[in-house]
């Protein structure tokens, strides 16, 4: 049980507007919508047949469910399970919600589930609840969290191979499935081993069906979450399923999942109340990394537990008859944290509940019922789990500002990539140096998230540890930096530039290094934005004119090198570079200032809300620096300025390199 302290902490934001509806609603709440909200595991695109399922294996439970109303190809979640059940359940990024949140959820957020009950829905959970941490039973329990009733387990699948394991210590208490109801401590069911792993999804769709029915007799509305367990590792299909698709385990549990959707379905229909359901099916991150349980992403590369789209942009299928029109395929930017928005006002909860926390969901039912075309929705944050920003998307663009992948990289020291992604979908052509207009649009997104955590800020580690928790004073936070780049710090004074410069040589930004490798000390990597024409350049200087050419080496068949030629004379120049897209070229025009040569380019734009063309500026300041230390080498500094454009910020930043390769 709670105690007073706790129970005050959790009815405050609710306590005025909920109770005064409660008492009001049996008048109204047979016209509420039900509400079945599905969570598979771990479940990327290429595992569902109406995305082009790799493996052949039928899923017309899930497909229909796109057929009779919307899916979606640019559905956006977090990467992991925890922070995903965050965002899905309270409408916020998970950084918000603690930094520590794998050590628990504190009850001071408001999960759907208590928002709709907040308007008489009876609640459900069924299968993986995940968000207590270590210490859930009895404090951090579903149903201390809105729910009513639950089954399944508290914590994650790949516990039910400890048991099985040689070396699973004796003394450690075994992994249980477990149900609880509202107001007592939940109780075991039975040891969550290898054998109720491959049960365990189907124990829970069984039991939504009746929880379905029961509401549906009694006239209830209802909010069936029921977050299945498949496909993360071990994907170990239920017995009925195991060996009938000759696509192995993934195949068959995918097979699985698509039948205990059809069991849900099933009882709608029987009972008549498909019309009033919503039905949403999507899943929490991207696809399952682990072998032999290897998922397929589609058309996108990684996996869960990556910031990469593979691990980000998952299926989502969405079905309410009457209210959303059927056969919509979209790609419009929409995240799970708009869900908690979208089904309250659906089911017509009102907004001002959560008004003393941010919300970084909205409302999509305007766009999902097709009343606009496009999602209220332009960007999503993609951060770990210290709250650092690790990507950012705008529309059909993704800025890295730390990027790792669990895939070999050609270029580790490369953090800060720019891709373009519906013509780059793998995330493999690093384009910031043609689109810097972009990188300022992107930068400002993740600026305002910066200044929102000074007005609300982050839930802090010792509230995760333990409950109960009260939030600071509405803009007691301070300005916390959610990235590292080297424009973020404050610029040095120029250095003295070298009379006369001959830019021309082959030039690299690698460190120079004169230690020997037992005794140097490894630098940090600081993400820089670099010169704007890549790392390893190649420069010819004449009096009347500068050609730089990127090097490149990888295997290039025909295509032409990159090269960018500049007049010195005072004329104008044009330079077209392709990568991928067919645009206008780049004008240029130089000068000469204190011995540094100033370029100035004006690189074409459109803007995507209306499609006219416009020009951002970027100035490239080059001069040559008088050498200091060995090999007495003078080092080329080259001062980068983008210009921000539609409401984005400005960066400026300065590239060092030195002479040849080494």
């Amino acid at each position: 049980m709670l105690n007073s302290d706790i129970l005050y902490n959790k009815i405050k934001p609710l306590a005025l507007v909920g109770i005064f509806l409660l008492a009001f609603l049996p008048a109204y709440s047979q016209n509420r919508p039900n509400i079945v909200l599905i969570f598979p595991d771990n479940i990327g695109m290429g595992e569902v047949n109406s995305y082009g399922g790799v493996r052949g294996v039928p899923t017309p439970h899930i497909d229909n469910l796109g057929k009779e109303g919307i899916r979606l190809t640019n559905f956006n979640v977090e990467y992991s399970c925890t922070p995903s059940r965050i965002a899905i359940l309270t409408g916020r990024y998970a950084a918000r919600a603690g930094d520590d949140y794998y050590a628990g959820t504190t009850l001071w957020e408001i999960t759907l589930a208590e928002n709709l009950k907040s308007v008489g829905y009876a609640t459900a959970l069924f299968g993986k609840w995940d968000l207590g941490g270590n210490q859930w039973l009895g404090k951090r329990e579903p149903t201390d969290q809105g729910f009513d009733e639950w089954y399944g387990i508290p914590a994650t699948s790949h516990l039910s191979q400890f048991t099985s394991m040689k070396g699973f210590p004796k003394t450690q208490e075994a992994p249980y499935v477990w149900e609880g109801v509202a107001g007592q401590t939940a109780k075991k069911v039975k040891p969550f081993d290898l054998e109720a792993r491959r049960t365990i999804d189907r124990e829970a769709a069984e039991r939504g069906v009746n929880f379905i029915r029961k509401n549906s007799e009694k006239g209830t509305p209802f909010f069936l979450y029921y977050p299945m367990t498949q496909l993360h590792f071990p994907a170990l299909p239920h017995p009925d399923k195991s060996g009938t698709t000759g696509a192995g385990d993934m195949g068959d549990s995918m097979a699985d999942v698509d039948y205990n959707v059809g069991l849900i379905l099933a009882e709608l229909k029987r009972l008549g109340i498909e019309k009033n359901t919503i039905v949403i099916w999507c899943s929490d991150n991207g696809a399952e990394m682990r072998r032999p349980w290897r998922g397929s992403s589609g058309p996108w590369r990684g996996y869960y537990n990556s910031a990469m789209e593979g691990g980000v942009r998952t299926p989502f299928v969405m079905r309410w008859p009457g209210r959303i029109p059927a056969g919509q395929v979209s790609n419009e930017i929409v995240h799970e944290v708009d869900l908690f928005a979208t089904i309250s006002a659906a089911a017509g909860v009102p907004s001002n509940l959560t008004t003393d926390r941010i919300l970084d969901g909205v409302n999509q039912l305007p766009f999902l019922a097709g009343t606009q075309k496009t999602s209220n929705r332009e960007s999503t944050l993609i951060m770990n789990r210290s709250g650092n920003m690790m990507a950012v998307k705008w529309r059909d663009w993704k800025l890295w500002y730390n990027f790792k992948t669990e895939i070999p990289d050609p270029e580790p020291d490369n953090l800060v990539r720019l891709f373009d992604l519906r013509v780059d979908p793998q995330e493999e052509i690093d384009v910031k140096d043609f689109y810097p207009w972009v990188i300022g649009i992107m930068d400002s997104i993740v600026h305002e998230y910066e200044k929102s955590l000074i007005q609300h800020p982050r839930v802090a580690a010792s509230a995760n540890a333990a409950d109960p928790y009260f939030p600071p004073p509405a803009g007691s936070g301070s300005l916390i930096p959610t990235y590292s780049r080297t424009d973020r710090a404050a610029a040095e004074t120029r250095s003295v530039s070298l009379p006369n410069p001959d830019f021309s040589g082959s030039w690299s930004t690698a460190d120079l290094n004169t230690v020997s490798v037992i005794n140097r000390g490894e630098k940090p990597k600081v993400a820089s934005l670099g010169s704007g024409w890549g790392e390893k350049i190649s420069i010819l200087h004449r009096a009347d004119y500068l050609e730089i050419e990127r090097v490149v080496f990888v295997p290039r068949e025909v295509q032409p090198l990159i090269t960018y030629r500049y007049a010195l004379d005072g004329s104008v120049t044009e330079n077209s570079v392709n990568m991928g897209r067919n645009e206008k070229p780049l004008v240029s025009s130089t000068k000469w200032q204190e011995n540094k040569l100033i370029i100035t380019t004006h690189f074409p734009y459109q803007n995507p809300k209306n499609g006219e063309w416009h020009q951002s500026k970027m100035t490239q300041t080059l001069w040559l620096e008088e050498p200091t230390e060995m090999p007495w080498e003078p080092r080329l500094i080259v001062e980068t300025w983008r210009e921000g454009v539609m409401g984005g910020l400005s960066t400026t930043n300065r590239t060092t390199y030195s002479k040849g390769y080494r």
